[in-house]
């Protein structure tokens, strides 16, 4: 029972097994723990080889999907989230159903499937991973170690004494942007605007933060202009939407949507490519691309599905208002 639940579990996170037909189920109740008790939290093993490569950024996703967990440790500083070691030396971010986020953690699968439907990179991977307590405990320690307290007073377990979440494989050698920050807001406020010219070494960053905007717009991200929540690898080209738990709340925090909505007002240089793949985004293609959280269970509920397609269209009504005033070469300017 255990491999084939495993085998479902790969299946949704790898390709989303959307079923048309299903309906959103009620909240599961919260059963009591159960399992052994390890004495302390275990040491961290030392490292293994690193995952296997594949065409998913580089990551072997199969492996995420259905290694278990054998040591971890808790790194979230106001929400509950823990890093956690695989089996074979995967290492991963897994933020649970928690007492303090609930169901928060379906805004990270969410974004990651809706941003590989309109063909971005810049969303890290983060897939449905449920695990039952026991395992837990054994790789997080007992409620005598800060991690294993963490789980015991925060993970929501369900009626099988499993707790789902979003599990996100490590991104090594993550870095931010403080895009908040002057002078940094200030110049790319400039680049997006429509008075001057973006700098030629400055295109590609200037792209993906447009982009940036208009997915948070989509997602009611409210949670990306709070501190950290932009990132990037070693390279520095590549702008990494992280922290996506803030996406998708049903309803979303209407001050912090106004302010999505204004930035993208403001907002008057788009990628070319990203609005075509916005354009192709029905609503029956973004139900599909959600797909389920669990077997049974759709990821996203239809309202807020209701709630994406409607910001899709006042997005496309913003970008195509600024076509009609500026010309579809200077609006669309980005590849």
């Amino acid at each position: 029972m255990r491999s084939a639940r495993l085998r479902a579990l790969a299946c949704i996170a790898l390709v989303a097994c959307p079923k048309p037909d299903a309906r959103t189920s009620p909240e599961p109740s919260v059963s009591a723990e159960s399992g052994a008790v390890v004495a302390a939290a275990p040491a961290e093993p030392a490292a293994e080889a690193g995952p296997s490569r594949a065409p998913e950024g580089g990551l072997d996703l199969a492996s995420y999907a259905t290694q278990l967990p054998v040591w971890g440790k808790a790194i979230g500083r106001t929400s509950v989230v823990f890093k956690l070691r695989l089996e074979g030396g995967l290492e991963a971010a897994w933020k649970p159903r928690s007492k303090r986020g609930a169901f928060r953690y379906r805004g990270e699968i969410a974004a990651y499937r809706l941003g590989r439907a309109l063909g971005l990179s810049n969303v890290p991977p983060a897939l449905p991973r449920s695990f039952a307590m026991a395992e837990l405990r054994r790789a997080l320690g007992d409620p005598s170690s800060g991690a294993g307290k963490l789980l015991a007073d925060e993970a929501v377990p369900d009626r099988r004494g499993e707790v789902s979440g979003a599990l996100i494989p490590w991104i090594p050698d993550l870095h931010f942007l403080d895009l908040e920050a002057e002078p940094k807001r200030s110049e790319w406020r400039a680049w997006l605007g429509s008075k001057s010219p973006v700098p030629p070494e400055k295109r590609k960053l200037a792209e993906q933060i447009s982009t940036m905007i208009v997915f948070d717009y989509l997602t009611a991200n409210w949670d990306r202009w709070s501190g950290g929540n932009v990132g990037t690898d070693a390279t520095g080209q590549a702008v990494l939407y992280i922290d996506n738990d803030g996406a998708f709340f049903d309803p979303p925090p209407p001050a912090p949507l106004a302010k999505q909505r204004s930035l993208l007002a403001d907002d008057a240089r788009f990628s070319r490519r990203f609005i075509a793949a916005l354009r192709g985004l029905d609503v029956d293609a973004a139900r599909k691309a959600m797909g389920e959280d669990a077997p049974g269970e759709p990821l996203l509920a239809p309202r807020v599905l209701a709630g994406l397609e409607e910001r899709r269209k006042t997005a496309l009504a913003v970008v195509d208002a600024r076509i009609a005033k500026d010309g579809e070469d200077k609006v669309l300017e980005f590849e």
